[in-house]
């Protein structure tokens, strides 16, 4: 038997045990303490109080949602009970490992299958930042029954089942050398253990589809784009999907050991829940821009009135325009805007330069805007590259050091530093 199980022992219910299990209980208790007053316990009380930590800065966060931003737009909603949950989770993992017991049965909620909400409710942010928020209240329900089911109401309706050794040992239950049988509910229990975390992985995986094909689209309209926020979002899914990935790792080692330390859950729950916390800090009040009135390329192009000669034509007029106007300069312009500067429909403006200039309308802006940048750095030595880039049409010093490097293969300092020695 593991250690870590017999240590916990002492903690349970008395009025829970048969009687031979109460004498072996009032046996450990003389051993325990022996080993509590040992390093053990001082290294679990150390790392416990860095999850204090962990847990006030998630505090922070949500009181910084709650009030300042007024859990508006909805996705700070969303961002709110997420983070909720995590909380929910860090106090659970608290809990088990401290000398304290919570009297209400769905409190250890990962025993039971929590982490069925956290797809969910991350798949709603990311719906919600694209700019295409669940609306209908049987699709939030279908979404969320899961985690309501077993994890709240079977734990409520069976309290007398899913005794506190579910709560301790959750799947290890099935494997308690005090059960002389496991119940069905045991072992049912023990699979949702496992399905929530591939339950978790498929919502994960969608998630983070949906976030990469909202940047696509976002390329297409707008001619500046701030992919800081974006990539914090790929970063918090990224997150997520590790944790999920490291309690599966976790589970694999368990069974193939036979033996479960719970030490070790410092190592991915600590490093996670930081990160977590400050990646949504990050997220806090971002404005998502809309990809709504993105024209794609491929099969929608198919049905076009456009014919290959005025395509043709409509290209020349459109790089002519360019030269000549230099409308890249507004580092605000839009598809819309641009299309009526020249005088042609937005949607045969977004196939010309899909199709024929064979690139997005994000990048066909920037290229301008870095040859414009070229031009600067060498027109005016004396000039910073931060102002170079204002000047060229970028609106921050990222995106025109990710354009320039793109089209060059140098950053702008490289390509100042080569053309002051030539």
């Amino acid at each position: 038997m593991p250690l870590e199980l017999l240590l916990n022992l002492k903690n349970c219910p008395r009025r829970t045990l048969p009687r031979a299990e109460l004498d072996y209980d009032f046996d450990l208790n003389k051993v325990s303490r022996i080993l509590a007053t040992m390093s053990v316990g001082l290294s679990v009380d150390l790392l416990s109080i860095f999850l204090f930590i962990t847990i006030t800065q998630g505090v922070f966060v949500l009181s910084l949602l709650a009030f300042r931003y007024r859990l508006r737009p909805v996705q700070h909603l969303y961002l709110f009970l997420l983070i909720c949950v995590l909380l929910w989770f860090q106090a659970e993992f608290l809990s088990v490992r401290l000398p304290y017991d919570i009297p209400i049965q769905p409190f250890y909620g990962t025993r039971y299958g929590a982490w069925l909400i956290v797809g969910p409710l991350f798949y709603f942010y990311a719906r919600a930042i694209v700019g295409k928020p669940i609306m209908s209240l049987t699709a939030i329900i279908l979404h969320v029954a899961p985690f309501f089911v077993f994890a709240w109401a079977i734990p409520l309706l069976t309290y007398d089942v899913l005794s506190f050794r579910q709560v301790n040992y959750g799947m290890l239950t099935t494997f308690d050398p005090f059960n002389k049988s496991v119940s069905f509910m045991q072992y049912a229990y023990s699979t949702v253990f496992i399905v929530q975390f591939l339950h978790g992985l498929l919502y994960l995986f969608v998630t983070y589809a949906l976030i990469s094909n909202y940047e696509i689209k976002l390329t297409a309209t707008y001619s500046s784009l701030d992919t800081g926020s974006l990539r914090w979002a790929k970063i918090l899914t990224m997150l997520l999907l590790l944790a999920v990935v490291l309690i599966s790792l976790f589970l694999l080692l368990f069974f193939f050991r036979q033996s479960y330390n719970r030490s070790l859950d410092y190592l991915y729950v600590i490093p996670t829940s930081v990160l977590i916390y400050v990646i949504s800090y990050k997220l806090a009040g971002v404005s998502w821009p809309s990809g709504d009135d993105q024209v794609t390329r491929s099969s929608k192009y198919e049905k076009s009135s456009l014919k290959y000669d005025q395509a043709k034509a409509y290209a020349l007029q459109i790089e002519k325009f360019m030269e000549v106007s230099k409308p890249y300069l507004n580092n605000e312009l839009r598809m819309q805007e641009f299309a009526g500067m020249v005088k042609i429909p937005p949607h045969h403006v977004s196939q010309v330069i899909n199709e024929h200039l064979n690139t997005t309308f994000f990048d066909f802006i920037n290229r301008y805007r870095v040859d414009e940048a070229k031009r600067l750095i060498l027109a005016e030595p004396k000039s910073s590259l931060l102002e170079i880039a204002f000047k060229a049409g970028f609106n921050n010093k990222t995106s025109f050091n990710n354009a320039f490097k793109k089209f060059t293969s140098q950053t702008p300092a490289e390509f100042r530093k080569e053309n002051r020695r030539s």
